[in-house]
């Protein structure tokens, strides 16, 4: 091969290391916000079995209806963790999160009693296993499979998942609360100041009866909670 060939090659290897290289960047800046350790803010579950997040002095709980694989659930995941980092994990808020199935079907109820089952096998398991959910679903593997990678990732037994999963209940329990709230699609939210009752969110004198409502929403309803 002539000395112009070689160059031709040699500038197009460089374009590609290029385009590898700008695509790892830009992959590296999308996962630049750290991910929420669980685990340090304290947890704990209703009186019904709901599965809470945040100081039990928090005087007010925001309260998720929400499907794992739903779309709207899994781009507005993100203002829910934002809702955790700034509220949550410094004790103004709780977070109340119920499983709902819309998208998912039949699949999110099995989801949903697996992140229940993880939970009775190993405490700290449920939010965990809720990450791991909205991963998968967003990774295109939220299918049959859910229950073992599930299992894997948290070192937990399979076997033990599937046959706690047949009387697990917390998915029923979170459709039917839901249902009493008028609760229809996901995401969809609550709110609950103090001890009182659930109730509809009311910002500035509207309703928010459906939809996931704005981090500045959100930061005005905890304003407010602890005014």
């Amino acid at each position: 091969m002539n000395s112009k060939g070689l160059i031709i090659l040699g500038v197009i290897a460089v374009v590609a290391v290029a385009a590898v290289v700008g695509v790892v960047a830009v992959a590296n800046n999308a996962n630049t916000v750290p991910a929420i350790d669980f685990s340090q803010i304290p947890q704990s579950r209703g009186e019904d079995g709901a599965f809470v997040l945040g100081s039990p002095d928090a005087p007010v709980t925001l309260i998720e209806f929400a499907d794992f694989v739903c779309p709207h659930c899994v781009t507005y995941e993100s203002t829910i963790n934002q809702f955790v980092r700034e509220y949550v994990a410094t004790g103004q808020a709780k977070l109340e999160y119920r499983m709902f199935p819309t998208a998912g079907g039949d699949m999110t109820r099995f989801a949903g009693q697996i992140a229940e089952c993880a939970e009775e096998q190993q405490a700290g398991s449920f939010w965990k296993a809720y990450v791991l959910l909205y991963d998968l679903a967003r990774s295109g593997q939220y299918n049959q499979e859910l229950g073992q990678r599930v299992a894997n990732a948290l070192g937990l037994s399979y076997a033990e998942l599937l046959n706690c999963s047949t009387e697990a209940m917390q998915v029923s329990t979170d459709v039917d609360f839901g249902r009493a709230q008028g609760v229809t699609g996901t995401p969809a939210v609550r709110v609950r100041y103090g001890d009182g009752p659930a109730q509809i969110l009311v910002i500035n004198g509207q309703s928010i009866t459906s939809g996931g409502p704005s981090i500045d929403q959100l930061a005005q309803m905890v304003q407010q909670a602890n005014s």
